[in-house]
């Protein structure tokens, strides 16, 4: 059986509960992550920052993005509600704005797991856990293709 842990992504970006907005934000920029697992104290597991949440919360909603879209000319008006998101980031944390309902596999599934997962809840990287509840890898459906030799 092909195990997750053997195909996983190691060596990912993990906040603690309290890692300001600005600085997530700046792992964002730094990575090619778009979620990024959040830990407790005993770092356990406790939530994920998607990427796509902040963008769609802090930034533009999806109204904003369509309304963009039809008047391009708006745009100029909404760098002041960056402006306003730079302000606000370095007062939220991730706990603040991580979702606590984390789809994640254990490092000893078989890799068919985790497909079934991805394919379950429409995503495309999973996090994986130890036995202890604690992350230390993404498994991507790319890492899959290359378990089962496409």
């Amino acid at each position: 059986m092909k195990k997750v842990k053997d195909y996983m992504v190691k060596d990912i970006p993990v906040v603690e509960k309290k890692t300001s907005l600005s600085e997530i934000l700046n792992i964002f920029s730094n990575t090619d992550y778009n979620i990024i697992p959040v830990v407790d104290e005993n770092k356990i597991l406790c939530g994920i920052v998607c990427i796509e949440d902040i963008l769609e919360n802090l930034i533009l909603s999806k109204k904003d993005v369509e309304l963009l879209e039809k008047f391009p000319f708006f745009a100029d008006a909404f760098s002041e509600i960056i402006s306003t998101v730079e302000c606000i980031s370095s007062l939220l944390v991730a706990e603040d704005v991580m979702n606590k309902d984390v789809i994640k596999v254990d490092e000893n599934a078989s890799v068919m797991k985790a497909l079934i997962l991805m394919r379950k809840h429409h995503i495309s990287r999973i996090v994986v856990i130890n036995e202890k509840n604690q992350p230390v890898g993404f498994i991507t459906r790319n890492n899959i293709l290359k378990a089962i030799g496409c």
